[in-house]
């Protein structure tokens, strides 16, 4: 029984059952029609698992505290939203606030501000954006070059060394500036923010190899060629033994990615940088998918580019890899002889 319901006036009730009853039925004729989505448990649990594992292997290779720290904070917010997916799968079964209330352990208002149809779904948009992209966070430290090498690369004078993450946004920026699209087409065709995609492209998210993967197709470019930067930038370890072909694919792509990220020089430019340690016309056969040099030729070339030899190293140690095991070592068509290394340490 309500009394004193007049405009203005304080609302008084029977007693509490009552007061939480019209509550109750307020708040429903209040709650906004959210569209009913399918079970959400299963696939975050999932992620929750492959986060821990991600500990798990972190532990094992005894990583610095702040990388540990930083892959148990992960987890924790993983499971945060996956407290608010379970409750909203089952709400979607039909359990009570009531239900939901006992078993978190809290009062129903409290589970129902918490966990209402209008907030999980906010959550759930911020949480595909959030694992679409990371905070760029890069400890390493880029070597020192030259101020009049960083001018004549880069036509900025006084510009520092550009660090991972600015070498994959300075790539993606390059293809989108070439794609013709502007930042708003990107984010509709991409269902993301305009500011979001902003930020993947000056370089303030590092984005996930899916996302690199999408721009890169939707921008008309091969997403292999952006691999190695994405690696790098993300501090990940290089893959494993490849065939051959691939493995030379690979060392190729990834060199046209660090070209790219650089705004593209031309060759005459490179050979200048590096000192004539690369020539012209090795530049450009590299560039093409020629020539595998050796490595003293393809080191000069991506520090003239401003990438970091040792993160190509891998890549092309995989290439002599494999031309060294195979049963037939010749290579692709069209692809230069491969000088074998001398042994030593």
């Amino acid at each position: 029984m309500v009394q004193n319901t007049g405009a203005g006036r304080r609302r008084r009730y029977c007693s509490t059952v009552c007061r939480r009853r019209a509550q109750r039925h307020r708040q429903a004729r209040r709650e906004p029609v959210v569209a009913v989505q399918g079970p959400l448990g299963g696939a975050v649990a999932a992620e929750v698992r492959r986060l821990a594992q991600q500990l798990v292997d972190s532990e094992m290779r005894q990583e610095e505290l702040g990388t540990l720290l930083e892959r148990a904070e992960a987890i924790r917010r993983e499971l945060d939203i996956y407290t608010a997916a379970a409750v909203q799968d089952a709400r979607h079964r039909g359990e009570k606030w009531e239900s939901v209330a006992r078993a978190a352990h809290v009062a129903p208002e409290t589970a129902r501000a918490r966990w209402g149809p209008e907030r999980v779904a906010r959550m759930m948009d911020l949480h595909a954006n959030e694992k679409r992209a990371a905070p760029a966070r890069w400890r390493g430290a880029q070597p020192a070059r030259t101020a009049e090498a960083l001018e004549d690369l880069t036509g900025d004078s006084g510009a520092g060394a550009v660090a991972p993450a600015g070498q994959l946004a300075s790539a993606l920026t390059q293809l989108q500036l070439a794609s013709g699209l502007t930042i708003r087409e990107v984010a509709d065709s991409t269902m993301l923010s305009a500011s979001f995609i902003s930020r993947v492209l000056s370089g303030d998210r590092l984005p996930t190899w899916d996302l690199t993967c999408s721009l890169a197709i939707l921008f008309g470019a091969d997403p292999a060629e952006l691999r190695v930067l994405f690696e790098v930038a993300h501090g990940m370890t290089a893959q494993g033994r490849q065939p051959v072909a691939v493995a030379i694919e690979q060392l190729h792509a990834a060199v046209r990615g660090l070209y790219l990220a650089a705004k593209s020089p031309p060759a005459e430019r490179i050979e200048r940088l590096s000192s004539k340690a690369v020539t012209a016309l090795q530049a450009r056969r590299v560039l093409a998918g020629v020539d595998v040099p050796e490595w003293e030729v393809l080191a000069a070339l991506v520090s003239a580019l401003g990438g970091r030899p040792f993160d190509f190293k891998p890549l092309w140690e995989a290439v002599h890899y494999t031309f060294l095991m195979c049963d037939d070592p010749r290579l692709p068509e069209g692809t230069a002889h491969i000088p074998v290394p001398e042994e030593g340490p």
